[in-house]
């Protein structure tokens, strides 16, 4: 009776199930530096061949003001971040954390509650640590749950 019901969820274990919160191909962290490896650094017409497991949708959003463009980074058709040029569009001016699933050096994501203690700075609901000043986290300002981390480069 076992091997029978084995053998009737192997399929779902090869496939998948498309769920949110399906194992990435790797851990990716988000941290100063960047999000695993894509850096400050890293010509933004790279990034969708820099990490490799995922799939990018490449948008463009154009204001009076200014146009960026935004690959939006999924998994099993759940967007885990979107990825934003600056003005050029040749560098990568922020991202932003989406899915539970990318943690920072702490293992710490969306969904988490941000420890606050005597360095933690916060302004209303958008907080982020001295030593790491390019992560931003906007929180829940009542239960300190992290709704969205966004990596900026100062």
């Amino acid at each position: 009776m076992n091997c029978r019901l084995l053998f009737s969820l192997l399929p779902l274990i090869f496939i998948g199930c498309g769920v949110p919160n399906e194992p990435l191909p790797y851990p990716l962290t988000i941290s100063e530096e960047g999000l695993g490896a894509l850096h400050a650094d890293t010509p933004f017409n790279q990034v969708n061949t820099t990490l490799s497991g995922f799939e990018f949708e490449k948008l463009s959003q154009i204001s009076p003001d200014k146009s960026e463009i935004i690959f939006q980074m999924k998994r099993s058709k759940h967007i885990l971040a979107h990825i934003v040029s600056d003005s050029s569009g040749k560098k990568i001016a922020s991202i932003h954390i989406l899915s539970p699933l990318i943690k920072n050096k702490e293992e710490l994501g969306i969904g988490d509650l941000l420890p606050l203690n005597e360095t933690t700075l916060c302004t209303e609901n958008l907080c982020h640590y001295p030593e790491e000043p390019s992560l931003l986290y906007r929180i829940d300002s009542k239960s300190r749950t992290i709704r969205e981390i966004t990596y900026q480069k100062l």
